[in-house]
């Protein structure tokens, strides 16, 4: 088990997820309320899982609020938004999260119906959270950050992801656009990139042994929501103040080796 460090880094903030019903989305809300953050977890899902995150993030001490909306949609992201707002009374940090499952799909089985909601809410909706959110942060005359969640699919190439990869490059490029967009605001837009990370239990250090026994990884392991989350806090504290435009890879070497999602059999 890995020891937790907390060093107080987002005390007071307000903290927006996307998609945090569980996997990356969990880790994140958990551990930015471990660093002092009150949190508004969101899914288009309201069930057990989702509570289950309100859950660990009020057993931290900390405020949290649940909004139930499908972001592919303008209109619904602005009510999420405001919705947040009548809770917690700012936004500090939002993090763009949300992705449709599955990800992958073969190529001639593509029909443009999941095209559509592949890229409404894997990139429209990201570019429309950040322009709202922003316009907030603005309003309110304080510095925030806005993090959109791309993947290594965006660096390389494989089959079946390839519209999945379309939408994460393009969330790469939209953060770039965003800086610039809203240079001299103090509202910073950057991009982590996951790389195979294991989703399927809760982020609270207990690692499946398969996760652990990944020699072919320059880590040794698959990485964890926790990994991500780590550089989310980062980006969202005085730390990472700096970076802006930029996309941080946090994949535990996978692209460096050029492996694909981290099986020796991916040629």
């Amino acid at each position: 088990m890995r020891k937790e460090i907390v060093l107080g880094l987002l005390d007071g903030k307000k903290v927006l997820v996307t998609g945090a019903r569980k996997g990356i989305g969990r880790g994140i809300a958990y551990k930015v309320a471990q660093e002092g953050a009150d949190v508004g977890v969101n899914d288009y899902i309201d069930d057990k899982e989702t509570q289950k995150t309100v859950n660990l993030v009020e057993s931290l001490g900390r405020k949290c609020s649940s909004h139930i909306f499908d972001v592919s949609k303008k209109n619904n992201i602005d009510s999420m938004v405001d919705e947040f707002l009548d809770d917690h009374g700012s936004i500090d940090v939002l993090v763009n999260n949300a992705i449709m499952q599955p990800q992958y799909k073969p190529f001639n089985e593509i029909d443009e119906e999941w095209w559509d909601y592949m890229m409404d809410l894997s990139l429209k909706g990201y570019f429309f959270a950040c322009q709202k959110a922003s316009k907030e942060m603005v309003k309110q005359g304080t510095p925030g950050s806005l993090i959109c969640i791309s993947s290594v699919h965006s660096f390389r190439a494989a089959k079946d992801w390839t519209p999945y990869g379309i939408a994460k490059m393009g969330i790469r490029r939209m953060v770039k656009g965003l800086a610039a967009d809203l240079s001299g605001t103090g509202i910073n837009s950057n991009c982590i990139a996951p790389g195979a990370i294991n989703n399927t239990i809760p982020d609270d250090d207990r690692v499946e042994p398969e996760a652990i026994n990944m020699p072919w990884f320059p880590s040794g392991r698959q990485g964890l929501p926790s990994d991500i989350a780590n550089a989310v806090v980062f980006l969202s504290s005085k730390m990472g103040e700096y970076v802006n435009g930029e996309t941080i890879l946090v994949d535990g070497g996978m692209i460096a080796t050029g492996l694909g999602d981290g099986r020796p059999d991916d040629k």
